[in-house]
C-alpha cells in the first residue's frame, strides 16, 4: 500500500496507525459559520438563500457515525506532512491525493488553516452522486477569492458588484450564468470560430517547422511554452475576437504583456487562494503585487474589448455575431467579466489538457497510427481545411481525448459545498462542508475501468470502426459519475465546448502532419497550479506524415 513512500515516510505511518484518531468536535450543522464567502456573506447566509431544510433527523442520519469520526489527520499532523521529510513534502495535486487516501482510506477530512475550511474528501461515487443530486439549482463552489476581493473590494469602480462565475455564488452567480449559458453553451455559437481556429493550428505547425531539426526531428523550443502561444491565441479568438501575433516573430506588445500576466496570475493565484495564506488579514507586499496583475490584465483586457466594440461598430453588414458582441449585447460588466474569466481559464487549462493527450498517443503508437487513418480520410492532404462537415465524424480523435483526459485529467477532483445534511459512506456531513470528489483515483482503477493504466481510447468508441478497431464499451464503467472531466450540472465548465473545439482542432493537425514519439525515459511529471501543469523534460520527435501512410 505504501510503496511509494520513503523508508522516513513508511516509519511516521507506522508511528501513527498506533495513536489516537482525533476527533473533529463541531456542534451544530454549520461548519464556517464565522466565515465570509466571496459574495460578502457568511455561509450561513447562502446556505440560508440555497437551502431552508430543517436539520436532518431521519434514521439514516441518527444511524450515521458523527461527522467528527471522520479519519483524518490534525491540523498539527498535517502540517507535519509538508515539513522535511513528511508524506505530502513535494507532491503535486495527484501525489498528495493518492498518499492520503493510502493512509486514511475512501474518506477522510483534512482540516482547515489559516482561515481555509475543512474540506472532507471522498473516494465513492455512491457519494459523488448524493452530493451533485443535493447540490440545488445554485451549487456552491469555493472560487478564487483573491478574484472576487479584487473586483467587489479593491475594484468596484470597474466591476460595479460582479464577481463573475467563478467567484459569485446563489443568485448573483445563477444571473450571470443564465445569461452567458446560451452564447458559450450552444454549439454553433462556438463552432463559427473553426475556419478561424484551424487557421491558428496551421500557424502552429508552421510555427513548429521553423523550429524542428529536419535530421533529429526534434524541437529547438520549449514546446509547453509554445503550446501556451497557441492557447492564447485561440482563446483571444473567441473572447475577444482578436488575432494577437502570438504566433508570429511580431507579436502585438499588449499581447505580449497580457500573456506575461496570466503566467503570472496561475502562480499568485495557487500562492493566494490554493495554499494557506494570510492576505484575508494582512494585504502582503506580495498580494499587492499580485492586485497589481490583476490590474494590469484589467486593463489591457478593457482595451482590447473597446477597441472590438468600435470595430463592431463599423461592420453592420456582418450575418453573424460573435462570442464577444453577443456578450456586450447581454451586459458590459458581464462582457467584460466573463472575458477575462475565459482568457485566464482558457490557457494553461487547454495547453495542459493537450499537452497531456498528445503525450498518451505519442506513448502508443498503434493508436496513434489507428487515429492517423481517421485524420487522412478527412484530410487526405496536411494542408487541407477542417470544416463543419469533416469534423463530424471523428470518433476515433473523440475517443482519444476522452480515454487522455480519464488517466491524466487536470484536476485530481470536483468540489462543492453541501447546502444539506448529507450522509457520505456512512458518516454524517452537515450542511456547509466542503466536499471534494476523488474523480481522478477512480478513473485510474481497475473497478471501474478494466486495464485501467492503459491508453485504450476503444472504450469509449460506440461502434467498431474497422476490423482492427473495435468498440470495447465494456472496458468502462457504467457509473456517470466516475467520469467527469468537465464537471456536473449546472455548475460544470462553461468552457467545455470551447476547449473541446480547440483541443479537437490542433491534435487533428498535429497528428495528421507528425508522428509523434515521447523522448525523455521517464513518464511525464506535473507540478500544481490552480490546474495540473506538465513540467520538467518534456521533448516531442515530430517526423512528417505525407500525402499517404
Amino acid at each position: 500500500m505504501y510503496t511509494s513512500l520513503n523508508q522516513s515516510q513508511l516509519k511516521k505511518l507506522r508511528m501513527w496507525k498506533h495513536c489516537k484518531i482525533i476527533y473533529r468536535n463541531v456542534p451544530g450543522s454549520q461548519l464556517w459559520i464565522g466565515r465570509k464567502l466571496t459574495v460578502g456573506r457568511t455561509l450561513n447566509q447562502q446556505l440560508q438563500i440555497g437551502d431552508t431544510s430543517t436539520p436532518r433527523k431521519d434514521e439514516k442520519w441518527q444511524q450515521a457515525r458523527p461527522y467528527g469520526e471522520i479519519p483524518g489527520p490534525s491540523s498539527l499532523r498535517m502540517l507535519s506532512f509538508f515539513m522535511p521529510g513528511g508524506a505530502l513534502r513535494n507532491t503535486n495535486l495527484i501525489q498528495m491525493n493518492r498518499r492520503m487516501r493510502e493512509m486514511y482510506g475512501d474518506i477522510y477530512c483534512i482540516p482547515g488553516m489559516m482561515g481555509k475550511p475543512n474540506v472532507v474528501f471522498t473516494y465513492n461515487p455512491e457519494d459523488f452522486e448524493l452530493t451533485y443530486r443535493n447540490e440545488g439549482v445554485w451549487p456552491i463552489r469555493i472560487g478564487l477569492e483573491s478574484l472576487s476581493y479584487y473586483r467587489k473590494t479593491h475594484r468596484p469602480d470597474i466591476f460595479k458588484g460582479v464577481g463573475g462565475l467563478v467567484s459569485d455564488q446563489g443568485q448573483e452567480w445563477a444571473d450571470i450564468r443564465n445569461k452567458v449559458n446560451p452564447v458559450l453553451l450552444k454549439v454553433q455559437s462556438v463552432r463559427q470560430n473553426l475556419p478561424q481556429i484551424d487557421e491558428i493550428s496551421k500557424e502552429f505547425i508552421d510555427k513548429l517547422e521553423t523550429q524542428r531539426n529536419p535530421e533529429t526531428h526534434t524541437l529547438s523550443t520549449d514546446f509547453h511554452n509554445q503550446l501556451k502561444m497557441w492557447a492564447f491565441e485561440s482563446i483571444s479568438l473567441v473572447a475577444l475576437n482578436t488575432r494577437m501575433g502570438l504566433l508570429t516573430d511580431n507579436p502585438d506588445p499588449s499581447a505580449d504583456r497580457l500573456a506575461k500576466h496570466m503566467g503570472d496570475f496561475f502562480n499568485y493565484s495557487f500562492q493566494y487562494d490554493v495554499q494557506p495564506s494570510i492576505w484575508t488579514f494582512y494585504k502582503t507586499a506580495g498580494f499587492r503585487k499580485f492586485l497589481k496583475t490583476y490590474d494590469d490584465i484589467t486593463e489591457i483586457t478593457s482595451n482590447y474589448i473597446e477597441t472590438a466594440m468600435e470595430r463592431f461598430g463599423n461592420d453592420e453588414d456582418r450575418k453573424t455575431k460573435c462570442v464577444l458582441e453577443q456578450l456586450l449585447e447581454l451586459n458590459k460588466k458581464v462582457a467584460v467579466t466573463m472575458v477575462m474569466d475565459m482568457l485566464m481559464a482558457g490557457i494553461d487549462t487547454t495547453s495542459s489538457a493537450c499537452l497531456t493527450i498528445l503525450y498518451h498517443l505519442a506513448r502508443n503508437p498503434s493508436k496513434q497510427e489507428n487515429l492517423r487513418r481517421e485524420l487522412l480520410r478527412i484530410m487526405p492532404s496536411p494542408k487541407d481545411s477542417l470544416t463543419d462537415v469533416n469534423t463530424k465524424n471523428m470518433p476515433y480523435l473523440r475517443a482519444c481525448i476522452k480515454e487522455g483526459l480519464r488517466i491524466t485529467s487536470i484536476t485530481p477532483g470536483n468540489f462543492r459545498i453541501t447546502p444539506k445534511d448529507l450522509v457520505l459512506s456512512g458518516y454524517q456531513v452537515p450542511r456547509g462542508t466542503g466536499v471534494l470528489m476523488g474523480v481522478l483515483e477512480l478513473s485510474n482503477s481497475d473497478n471501474y475501468f478494466a486495464q485501467s493504466s492503459d491508453f485504450i481510447p476503444e472504450r469509449w468508441l460506440k461502434t467498431d470502426l474497422a476490423p482492427d478497431i473495435l468498440a470495447c464499451p465494456a472496458a468502462r464503467t457504467r457509473n456517470p459519475f466516475v467520469y467527469l472531466p468537465f464537471g456536473f450540472g449546472p455548475r460544470s465548465c462553461i468552457g467545455k465546448r470551447i476547449a473541446e473545439l480547440e483541443i479537437e482542432t490542433l491534435l487533428a493537425r498535429l497528428l495528421r502532419n507528425y508522428k509523434v514519439s515521447w523522448l525523455p525515459e521517464t513518464p511525464m511529471e506535473y507540478e500544481s497550479t490552480i490546474v495540473l501543469s506538465p513540467c520538467g523534460d518534456i521533448r516531442f520527435k515530430l517526423e512528417p506524415v505525407g500525402d499517404s501512410m
